[in-house]
């Protein structure tokens, strides 16, 4: 196996940042790809990760258009990886299934992407999202449903984007 490149993270993003950031719901939206277009699309950038780190980030590509039952299916193959369970989480998010959303972040547990987040919340004055500057992805999952409900859902769109692209920053890591 090679070792990936923070080159490739950016190219991995510059492929599958074409719909411009997701809803909170399930979507779709307009601009979103094809599964086969995107697959096609994002596997040579894929070529430097492990099974799972393929897996996850596959998945990734699958949410960020719209596409949760391929994300699910590539994540679901690899419950015993954190990186997966944190797509899992995501893609429960989105669908509006908030309680296996929340069993999902307890199974990622403590996770490098949280750091990014927490940073990211924090600057877009998110704190009540926060415990003792740690990012809550509990509270996380609250927000996004009470924003479908009715609230302003736009600060919390930005910061799932933040933090889809955190996860494929970390995906990609050396």
């Amino acid at each position: 196996m090679s070792v990936a490149k923070p080159l490739e993270s950016a190219v991995f993003w510059a492929l599958i940042d074409t719909a411009g950031p997701p809803a909170l719901d399930r979507g779709p939206r307009a601009g979103v790809q094809a599964a086969s277009v995107l697959v096609k699309a994002v596997s040579p950038a894929l070529a430097a990760l492990s099974p799972t780190g393929r897996a996850a980030a596959l998945g990734l590509a699958h949410l960020w258009h719209d596409d949760l039952d391929a994300a699910h299916g590539q994540c679901q193959a690899h419950e015993d990886d954190a990186d997966c369970n944190y797509v899992h989480a995501l893609l429960h998010r989105r669908e509006g299934d908030f309680a296996n959303a929340k069993y999902w972040f307890r199974e990622v547990g403590s996770h490098p992407v949280q750091v990014a987040v927490a940073a990211a919340a924090s600057a877009r004055g998110l704190g009540q999202l926060l415990i003792d500057g740690n990012w809550d992805p509990a509270a996380g999952v609250d927000a996004c449903a009470r924003a479908l409900r009715g609230g302003d859902p736009a600060p919390l769109i930005v910061l799932q984007a933040a933090e889809f692209r955190a996860l494929a920053a970390h995906l990609f890591s050396p």
